[in-house]
């Protein structure tokens, strides 16, 4: 019994090490090179709070109809788009609210997710600007758009009564959240496939923000 015991916690410990070292080699690797004579017109941002990664795109640059549907504020400027672990999202409103139970239930298993939306009146200075161009824009709204679970009339769904503060709601949202597929991958998947510069891989924030700084 406790050589099982033994030999179990060491294959936890080494399936761990695993996946950091997997995380920050996929992470140190580059992709996504854009054709520098190619003008890029069009800007959007992304923010950390040092975990977890925003894309945040300014009003003129969301589409009316998906605008509407997710209810802005009157003096809403830019709105934040996240992705993430649907239990994790509603049930930790700050990091010091965050239980034991949650953390290793969104790593460990298959959870269901949730899109957050976050309203900002003007640009802030710890947001990282990022310039593309015009069919970049389109097929990064259009993966946004996907994320969203939709009604039967293919409208997104509000969770009522979710958000933290009176500029931010959830809705609910295609796709499962784990080890693999986290909050900082949705966003680097984004941009891998619309040829923002970006890591391989990273289920980390730094993995994203490192190539947008060259």
């Amino acid at each position: 019994m406790k050589r099982w015991t033994l030999r179990s916690v060491l294959a936890v410990l080494a399936g761990l090490l695993g996946y950091v070292l997997l995380s920050l080699l996929l992470s140190a690797i580059p992709t996504g090179v854009l054709n520098e004579k190619t003008p890029r017109m069009k800007t959007i941002y992304v923010h950390s709070n040092g975990v977890h990664v925003d894309v945040i795109l300014p009003r003129a640059e969301v589409p009316e109809d998906l605008w509407q549907q997710l209810s802005p504020g009157p003096n809403t400027s830019f709105m934040a788009f996240g992705w993430g672990d649907k239990g994790f999202y509603l049930d930790t409103p700050t990091w010091a609210e965050l239980k034991a139970s949650t953390a290793i239930k969104a790593m460990l298993l298959r959870s269901p997710t949730a899109m957050h939306i976050t309203d900002y009146e003007r640009e802030r200075t710890d947001w990282t600007s990022v310039h593309i161009r015009e069919e970049q824009l389109f097929h990064l709204l259009k993966y946004i758009r996907s994320s969203f679970a939709a009604g039967a009339a293919g409208e997104v769904i509000e969770i009522p009564d979710a958000g933290y503060t009176d500029r931010d709601r959830f809705y609910e949202a295609r796709g499962h959240y784990s080890m693999i597929m986290t909050c900082n991958t949705w966003v680097n998947r984004a941009f891998r496939r619309v040829g923002i510069r970006t890591a391989v891989w990273t289920p980390m924030d730094s993995g994203i923000l490192r190539h947008l700084e060259h």
